[in-house]
C-alpha cells in the first residue's frame, strides 16, 4: 500500500470515528466528546491536505493540475465540505449537523477510490498560457458548484427533518439540535443562486475549451457531446429553479426550496456520471498527420 493510499485511509477513519461519536452523542455525551471529534475532524483534515500535497506534486504537468483526475474531483469536493463541518464545529458546536456532512464526505472519499485517478487530458493536451488559466478557471468554478450544490442538498435534507419533527411536536432535545428553518432556508436560496452562477460561468468556459481542442475536427459536434449536453441540462434547469424562485416569493420559502435544490444535487449527480465516464476533454482532437508521425517515430525509438 504506497503513501497516499495509507493516508486516504486514516482521512476515512478519522471521519468514520467523529461520525460515530456524533451518532453516540444521541444518547451520551461525555465532556471529552466535543474536543475528540474536533481532534478527529483536524486530523482528517491534516491527512487530507498531505493526499492532496501528494497528487499536486505528480500532476505538474496535467492541464487540469489538482482537479486532473475523477478521483482527486471527489477528494476536493470533500476537502470542502468536511472544512463546512469544521466551521460548524467551531462557531455551533451544538449543531448536530455533522450526522449529515460526515456521511456524504466518507461517500466522496471512498467515491475517489472507486473511480479513475488517470487524469482527464493528458499532458501533451495542456492548453498554453491563457487558455491554461481558462481551463484552471472552468476546472474550479465546477468543483465550487459541486460543494455549493451539495451544501444546497445537505441544508434542504435538514428542512425536512426539522419540519417533520416540528409538526410531529417531537421535544427538543439538546442531543439533537439542528439549525433554524429560517437559517436553512437562507442556506437553501443561496446555496441555488450562488451554484447557478458557478455553473454558468463553468459551462460557458467548457465550451470555449471544448471548440478549441476540437477545432478543424469534421466529426465533432457539441450537439452530440454527452458531457456538454448533460452540464447544459444542469445549467437549464438551475438557470429554471433560480428563476421561479426570483420571480415567485412563495417558491424561496418552506420546502419549495427545498426540493428545488434536491433537483439539482440530481442533475450535479447526472453530471458528474457523464463527466467521469466520458471524460471533460469530450473525446481527443485528431492529432494532425505530421506530429502523429513524429509520436509514432519518438514510441519506436529506444
Amino acid at each position: 500500500m504506497d503513501l497516499s493510499h495509507t493516508t486516504v485511509f486514516c482521512i476515512a477513519a478519522s471521519y468514520s470515528v467523529a461520525l460515530a461519536l456524533e451518532a453516540v452523542g444521541l444518547k451520551w455525551r461525555p465532556a471529552w466528546r466535543r474536543f475528540a471529534v474536533l481532534g478527529l475532524t483536524l486530523a482528517g483534515l491534516f491527512a487530507h491536505v498531505m493526499v492532496l500535497s501528494l497528487r499536486a506534486r505528480g500532476l505538474q504537468d496535467s492541464p487540469g493540475g489538482l482537479l486532473a483526475s475523477p478521483a482527486d474531483w471527489c477528494l476536493l469536493a470533500a476537502f470542502g465540505l468536511a472544512v463546512g463541518y469544521l466551521a460548524t464545529l467551531l462557531k455551533r458546536p451544538g449543531w448536530a449537523t455533522g450526522l449529515f456532512l460526515l456521511p456524504m464526505v466518507l461517500g466522496l472519499v471512498a467515491l475517489s477510490q472507486g473511480v479513475s485517478s488517470e487524469a482527464f487530458a493528458p499532458a501533451a493536451m495542456a492548453p498554453p498560457g491563457v487558455e491554461r488559466l481558462v481551463a484552471k478557471a472552468h476546472g474550479w468554478m465546477l468543483l465550487a458548484a459541486t460543494v455549493t450544490v451539495s451544501v444546497g442538498f445537505l441544508a434542504g435534507l435538514m428542512y425536512l427533518v426539522q419540519n417533520r419533527r416540528l409538526k410531529q411536536k417531537v421535544p427538543a432535545s439538546p442531543r439533537f439540535t439542528l439549525p433554524s428553518l429560517e437559517w436553512l432556508e437562507t442556506t437553501n436560496g443561496r446555496a441555488l443562486g450562488v451554484s447557478t452562477w458557478l455553473v454558468a460561468g463553468g459551462f460557458v468556459t467548457g465550451v470555449a475549451l471544448s471548440l478549441n481542442h476540437h477545432h478543424g475536427d469534421e466529426h465533432y459536434s457539441l450537439l452530440t457531446d454527452p458531457v456538454v449536453l448533460s452540464v447544459t441540462a444542469m445549467l437549464a434547469w438551475m438557470l429554471a429553479a433560480e428563476g421561479l424562485r426570483l420571480a415567485y416569493p412563495s417558491a424561496r420559502r418552506g420546502k419549495r426550496v427545498a426540493w428545488l435544490t434536491f433537483a439539482s444535487f440530481g442533475f450535479l449527480l447526472l453530471t458528474f456520471v457523464a463527466v467521469t465516464i466520458v471524460g471533460p476533454i469530450h473525446g481527443a482532437a485528431p492529432i494532425p498527420s505530421s506530429e502523429a508521425t513524429a509520436a509514432s517515430e519518438a514510441g519506436a525509438s529506444p
